[in-house]
């Protein structure tokens, strides 16, 4: 049995992982969504037959903020999350910072104490609603005589 992992889905772990670094944010909604100038983005490429994947990333950071040292934290947090969640080997992580749009103040040493890796949480599942017992009755076919 092989298990396929999809660009989708380390597209996704890609998103988990820039958004928990502090001083990236969301910009662009609506139409900028369709027109593609929407931050973050991301592009990624997982090559099955290497076991290992190619990332990059445009993200926005806020201001003011250290911006090299974000992306720098952007690049380590989404190497780590990739291959500790996917077992791949990451390849690549390139960071292009996009606009830088004023926000909360972000220092050095807020990144700094920032986990690279990512934190698993638990999974609850609710506990199931009990069975009712299902009651079958028989239907008894009437036979009617046939007509000549």
């Amino acid at each position: 049995m092989t298990l396929t992992i999809t660009d989708r889905a380390v597209s996704r772990i890609v998103a988990m992982a820039a958004a928990s670094v502090p001083g990236t944010t969301t910009l662009g909604r609506g139409l900028d969504r369709m027109a593609g100038r929407t931050y973050p983005r991301y592009d990624v490429e997982v090559d099955h037959y290497a076991n290992a994947c190619s990332i990059e990333a445009f993200i926005a950071v806020t201001w003011p903020s250290p911006v090299t040292r974000v992306a720098e934290a952007v690049r380590t947090t989404i190497t780590e999350w990739v291959q500790s969640l996917t077992g791949l080997a990451v390849t690549r992580v390139n960071v292009v910072v996009g606009p830088v749009v004023p926000g909360a103040r972000v220092t050095s040493l807020l990144i700094d104490a920032h986990p690279a890796h990512p934190t698993p949480r638990p999974i609850t599942v609710a506990t199931p609603a009990p069975l009712r017992p299902i009651t079958v009755t028989p239907v008894v076919e009437e036979r009617r005589p046939r007509v000549s």
